[in-house]
């Protein structure tokens, strides 16, 4: 139920338009994280640097201002596309594949440590101190990347598929009530809200529940093994466009045997390019005067 004095999910947000329109774009994205995120690898990061971002920014602009709810949800969604570009445009220019698997695992790690709280461990009175459970929160939190430190491309494609699938899950729940959505709200509402681990209460599953369990375990497991399936033969991640780049200069460099060394600047040929079209051609046939 709603409460009118909560920070987070009062009566008057329920149902919003924002929160509609907001949610659906989310739950498309993670739709396509979830079957091809992996292919797409600066889509991912784009799409795992939103949800990083926005969750953040919105933590921190609800506990520092008093904006409305549709005004705050709009500078979340505008700084989530700053962190996403910011996520993308550093692995394109520093090209660290584990920096940015690290984040993508933070998430799986918040995702997966929220699930553990939401079933009857978070019933345990000892993690209703909010110090216990903070702490056990981001061990577990951490843990997650850190174990797939070995195994960096199974651990981002598992990511694709479990943070994706809870993404459709929460467009489901902007149209219709699920309870999977208190999985993250909890949290977030520990966060915003003083005392909400005093009135901390189970919520009862229904069998909308059930069914968009089933939805995501189906769309979870589907997308994973179609994932690892289609990339067992390919590299393990593609390699940054600006490394390549700075790789090819330099062996251009050096290696004067190569064509290549020789070829114009990227200027030269487009300058070279714009005087053919615009010089006039010459009529085909015989120019030199005729000897008799």
């Amino acid at each position: 139920a709603c409460s009118f004095n909560s920070t987070l999910d009062g009566c008057s947000d329920l149902g919003r338009v924002s929160s509609k329109v907001f949610f659906t774009v989310m739950g498309l994205a993670g739709l396509f994280v979830c079957f091809v995120g992996h292919r797409f690898f600066k889509c991912e990061l784009f799409c795992m640097g939103f949800c990083f971002m926005a969750f953040i920014f919105f933590v921190l602009i609800t506990t520092t201002t008093t904006l409305e709810y549709d005004i705050r949800l709009a500078l979340t969604a505008l700084m989530g596309v700053v962190g996403g570009v910011a996520m993308v445009m550093s692995w394109w220019r520093f090209g660290s594949v584990m920096a940015c698997v690290l984040v993508v695992g933070l998430i799986l790690g918040f995702l997966i440590s929220s699930i553990a709280f939401f079933t009857p461990l978070g019933d345990i009175p000892i993690f209703h101190n909010d110090v216990v459970f903070w702490v056990v929160f981001a061990c577990i939190m951490v843990f997650v990347p850190l174990f797939f430190i070995r195994w960096p491309r199974e651990g981002n494609i598992i990511t694709c598929g479990v943070v994706g699938g809870y993404a459709v899950v929460l467009a489901v729940n902007a149209c219709t009530y699920t309870s999977l959505s208190y999985i993250t709200l909890d949290v977030l509402k520990r966060l915003l809200n003083h005392n909400f681990s005093r009135a901390f209460i189970s919520v009862p599953l229904q069998d909308i529940d059930f069914i968009m369990i089933t939805v995501w375990v189906v769309l979870g497991v589907s997308g994973i093994v179609m994932q690892l399936y289609r990339e067992k033969s390919r590299p393990f991640f593609p390699p940054s466009p600006y490394v390549m780049w700075k790789q090819e200069r330099e062996r251009r460099k050096t290696n004067v045997l190569d064509p290549s060394h020789h070829k114009p600047s990227l200027s030269a040929r487009i300058l070279g390019r714009i005087r053919q079209l615009t010089q006039r051609t010459e009529p085909a046939g015989e120019t030199t005067p005729l000897l008799f």
